[in-house]
């Protein structure tokens, strides 16, 4: 299935053919490579003044959203760009299963059609998410990554997601070959009155992507950044130049109230008239100013509160308690009102367990919650829930864990022994994620053996030891990306004596158990709960001397990773991937 049908294939080779062999005194015309992704329609005749539309994500949530886009669509119809570019997020995707893909293709070309102006897509990561999605997307979509000129101006259609084409080899965001051909492009066109780029994730908030080798080809020439991703508009300026953080068109996120906030579905109209740029911000009903969402106002919001818990853990009384703190400065225009409430907790006496602070422009608030529990019975931690109105709307709301153990007490484990991935034993994920496939109830739990040597899912496998330069176990790059799979984690700790301990595992795959000499650990993963990015608080009692830790993981789609922390306030637990000294 192909929404570029062969007829539209051959109508957009003939025309342009056609374009490249007349002279035109009124307008200059797309200059587009080989096979570019495009849905041919008129362009405009004005030779110097044109405007285009910027689509942002559709995805990522959004499920039933689709009427944002469709006003969108319909909106962007009657304002009349010569064309649109969407910045990625097109589908669902995170799949392998090419049925789905053509289903989900579909669906979005059903909407899409509705559009009266040429289409320009840009690669997202939920369309590109392993090699099978890139291998689709060049097979019924076209290049990954483009440029072209139009009116004088040169636009970059970069590929944030083309390090699935290097074969599980990491460079960079973008791969040597793009990079060179943004480098290419950049030299041929040093003339133009203006150079736009588009890109799906914006990666110049990230170290090491590849941007900054292409920022530097950029130079001093007159150029605007488009990105998406994050579905929160923000305007950033970055060498006296303006880097837009699109929001989405009809994707999941949370709605805010407060506009400045960015926290709103919307598309973009970009104007060029000579050497001017000018950027309106559309809400489906509205027009915004392009600094409608600063990132100066978005860095105040994020200082306005600051959470501060006093707690300390005792062993030597039967009550431990504490304290948070919480200050609230209003550095914004409006007055603010927080509201906090904390969720019922059987083991933690709270108060106030609810509360109302009213802050006015340029003043600070303090106020104090205490927190008591038994010292041996903590679990679970309090949650409590919060507000933010800004002039009487909305501006932030969440959910925070009340973590009674100070940071610099919980020890990260780094070392560890690996062995997979394995055959999981299941042909597709399940299509509600919070079932457990039979196949990861029935896998038992392995022991170290370094002179044996298992059939894993892409050949031979043996035990390997892993030292982690970061505080995550990255599974996905450990086991090439293995989706439908599943692997071993093993490392040790040494106790003085015996003593129960708090732990916290970090999970970033689907399933997952954590066994403590052989016992599976309750508490560590709770049965049917998807556990992607999601954390387990429980507590181990270790025994005197070396302790085994066995983690057993498996993901479907190859995103795949996990943290494991131990808390040790006096400092005298030992970690090693092997037992160190052991009797």
């Amino acid at each position: 299935m192909s929404k570029f049908p062969i007829r539209t294939i051959v109508v957009v080779v003939l025309h342009f053919i056609i374009l490249s062999s007349v002279v035109s005194t009124k307008a200059q015309k797309p200059d587009f490579p080989e096979e570019m992704p495009i849905v041919e329609r008129p362009f405009t005749d004005d030779p110097e003044k044109f405007t285009y539309a910027i689509i942002g994500d559709k995805t990522g949530g959004g499920l039933n959203k689709w009427h944002i886009f469709d006003r969108s669509i319909d909106e962007i119809n009657t304002l009349k760009p010569d064309f649109a570019i969407m910045v990625g997020d097109l589908i669902q995707g995170d799949t392998s299963d090419k049925g789905q893909l053509d289903a989900e293709w579909e669906e979005f070309w059903e909407h899409q059609s509705k559009l009266n102006i040429p289409f320009l897509p840009l690669p997202g990561n939920h369309d590109i998410t392993n090699r099978v999605m890139y291998d689709y997307w060049k097979k019924h979509i076209g290049r990954t990554y483009s440029a072209f000129t139009y009116k004088n101006c040169l636009f970059l259609l970069l590929n944030t997601e083309e390090w699935h084409t290097n074969s599980g080899e990491w460079t960079n965001w973008f791969g040597e070959e793009q990079i060179k051909y943004v480098h290419r492009q950049l030299q041929l066109y040093t003339e133009v009155r203006h150079t736009f780029v588009m890109l799906h994730r914006p990666l110049w908030l990230q170290k090491h992507s590849g941007w900054e080798e292409i920022e530097v080809e950029l130079g001093e020439r007159p150029y605007t950044v488009f990105a998406g991703h994050y579905h929160n508009l923000t305007l950033h300026n970055r060498n006296d130049r303006r880097y837009f953080v699109l929001g989405a068109t009809g994707g999941g996120f949370t709605p805010q109230e407060v506009k400045e906030y960015g926290a709103f579905d919307h598309y973009s109209l970009v104007t060029v008239d000579n050497d001017d740029v000018n950027i309106a911000i559309i809400e489906p009903g509205n027009i915004h100013p392009a600094d409608i969402a600063t990132s100066m106002f978005r860095d105040k919001v994020s200082k306005l509160i600051n959470f501060k818990p006093n707690f300390q853990l005792t062993n030597y009384q039967s009550l431990s308690s504490g304290n948070l703190e919480i200050t609230f400065e209003n550095t914004l225009e409006k007055p603010i009102q927080f509201d906090l409430v904390f969720n019922p907790n059987e083991k933690w006496q709270i108060t106030p367990n609810k509360l109302t602070i009213d802050t006015k422009p340029g003043q600070t608030s303090k106020t104090t919650v205490t927190l008591t529990v038994p010292s041996d019975d903590f679990i679970p931690f309090p949650v409590y829930k919060y507000s933010v109105l800004y002039g009487g709307e909305q501006l932030l709301s969440g959910t925070r864990l009340f973590h009674p153990i100070e940071r610099e007490h919980m020890r990260v484990l780094k070392n560890w022994m690996l062995l997979g991935p394995f055959d999981l034993g299941v042909k597709k994920a399940p299509t509600n994620t919070k079932d457990v496939p039979k196949q990861f109830i029935e896998i038992p739990i392995e022991k170290v053996d370094h002179d044996r040597t298992y059939q894993g899912k892409s050949g031979e496998i043996t035990w390997q030891e892993h030292i982690a330069e970061i505080e995550r176990i990255k599974l996905d790059k450990l086991f090439g990306n293995a989706e439908l799979a599943y692997g071993y984690g093993v490392t040790y700790i040494k106790s003085p004596s015996e003593k129960r301990v708090f732990a916290q595992m970090g999970w970033g795959s689907n399933l997952g158990k954590i066994f403590l000499n052989g016992e599976e650990i309750q508490g560590s993963a709770i049965p049917g709960k998807n556990l992607f990015s999601w954390w387990a608080h429980f507590e181990i009692t270790l025994k005197e001397g070396w302790n085994t830790l066995t983690v057993l993981s498996a993901d479907y789609n190859g995103w795949w990773d996990f943290r494991m922390e131990i808390a040790d306030p006096a400092d005298e637990l030992m970690f090693g991937s092997e037992p160190i000294n052991a009797e």
